[in-house]
């Protein structure tokens, strides 16, 4: 059997935190908790942190990088600006009631009241995205695919949405069909950009809805 690398423990330690964080909460969670879940001593937790807190902003700091990528993926890929706009918002909808980044960051949003590093973690990803939607905003109508006059108000409302619908699906509606989430947001998209039905279709390439 090949032992893992320092590094692969590691990893196999901060998914870990993510899982722990999950089932349990930020302030139930312990190192025993995650050693247990990772399947290593505690010793070999502390040996690569110091402490429950940089253990959790580490966890966190690796989940925030992971989903930069996948915006900028998106922001960086081929299409029409309103297509890769309408990938990164509906993608990031949670795909069931059980999606593991959803339920981690609804449980990391409220501990950004008590905690001000995960709150810095916590507000450079939202910062992130909203410059990443604002940036295909601007693609969109430098290409004359539409006219936005009010690019920032435009990203900050179609964020709170996607974040609502997702927290209710999560928490309330998890019956319901991810059909249903994605229709509501496409709408908000057309209205926010001032496009027809038609016209988003025929940019997206998408079914009616």
């Amino acid at each position: 059997m090949v032992n893992p690398s320092k590094d692969q423990r590691r990893s196999n330690i901060l998914e870990a935190v993510v899982r722990v964080i999950i089932d349990v909460g930020f302030t139930d969670m312990t190192v025993a908790d995650v050693a247990r879940t990772a399947d290593v001593s505690t010793a070999l937790v502390h040996y690569h942190f110091s402490s429950k807190a940089e253990l959790i902003a580490a966890a966190l700091r690796v989940a925030s990088e992971d989903d930069k990528l996948f915006r900028d993926s998106i922001v960086n890929g081929d299409g029409t600006a309103v297509a890769r706009l309408d990938l990164l918002l509906s993608q990031s909808l949670p795909s069931d009631a059980s999606d593991a980044s959803w339920l981690l960051w609804i449980e990391t949003w409220g501990e950004t009241r008590r905690n001000q590093e995960i709150r810095a973690i916590m507000s450079d990803l939202d910062a992130h995205e909203i410059a990443a939607i604002i940036e295909l905003i601007a693609a969109g109508e430098a290409a004359g695919e539409f006219e936005c006059p009010d690019r920032d108000a435009a990203a900050v409302r179609l964020t709170a949405l996607r974040d609502g619908l997702a927290i209710d699906r999560t928490l309330f509606q998890e019956h319901l069909e991810p059909e249903i989430l994605v229709a509501q947001l496409r709408g908000a998209i057309r209205y926010n950009l001032g496009l027809s039905s038609d016209a988003y279709s025929a940019l997206v390439d998408v079914p009616h809805g």
